[in-house]
């Protein structure tokens, strides 16, 4: 069954079309049970791949999403037995033609895109944030139907959550551009 569950994102190269946004950006994770992820699945622990494919489409990176999957799936922590890790985030950030320029909210005013990690009130999230046209803010795989001021969606989503190990606070907001040394990659995908 694990062989059958791998060979679903290697044969077909796609995840299924209801798991997209009319944009192409990947979403519903809950949807997500067939496609393996570490121990787990995508809809149970795979966010943080799809905060990352989806802010490499945004950057109009020339990455499939089952190599942004391969890559988190073969490596993610203890089997993504605790979802994704912050290191494992970073380094697909920049394995993927990005990097990271700011960890705080205000950093968001001057970078088009960030990825979030934040508590929901019942897990750890990771999701896209993005820039719109109009100002307001799109995010991706969360619980946000449309764009939002992000002061808005901020006291409407995010709980507070202090992980004293690993010593900070959530949320936290990782600012993206893309590499200057990535030479590909158009305007982007907004």
């Amino acid at each position: 069954i694990r062989r059958q569950r791998q060979m679903c994102i290697r044969d077909r190269d796609s995840i299924p079309a209801r798991c997209r946004d009319e944009n192409g950006y990947l979403v519903r994770q809950s949807l997500m049970t067939d496609v393996p992820y570490g121990r787990r699945t995508v809809a149970r622990a795979g966010c943080g791949f799809l905060a990352v494919y989806n802010a490499a489409r945004f950057f109009g990176l020339p990455v499939r999403e089952s190599e942004v999957w391969q890559y988190f799936h073969r490596g993610v922590f203890l089997g993504a037995v605790m979802g994704t890790t912050i290191g494992h985030l970073c380094r697909g950030v920049y394995r993927f033609g990005m990097r990271i320029t700011g960890v705080r909210y205000r950093d968001l005013k001057n970078a088009p895109a960030g990825i979030l990690w934040y508590h929901t009130g019942h897990s750890r999230h990771y999701v896209l944030v993005r820039r719109c046209e109009d100002g307001r803010y799109a995010f991706p795989n969360s619980s946000a139907p449309e764009p939002l001021a992000f002061p808005e969606f901020y006291g409407k989503y995010v709980k507070h959550l202090r992980l004293p190990p690993l010593r900070i606070d959530l949320p936290i907001m990782f600012t993206l551009t893309l590499d200057r040394r990535n030479k590909t990659g158009p305007a982007g995908q907004h």
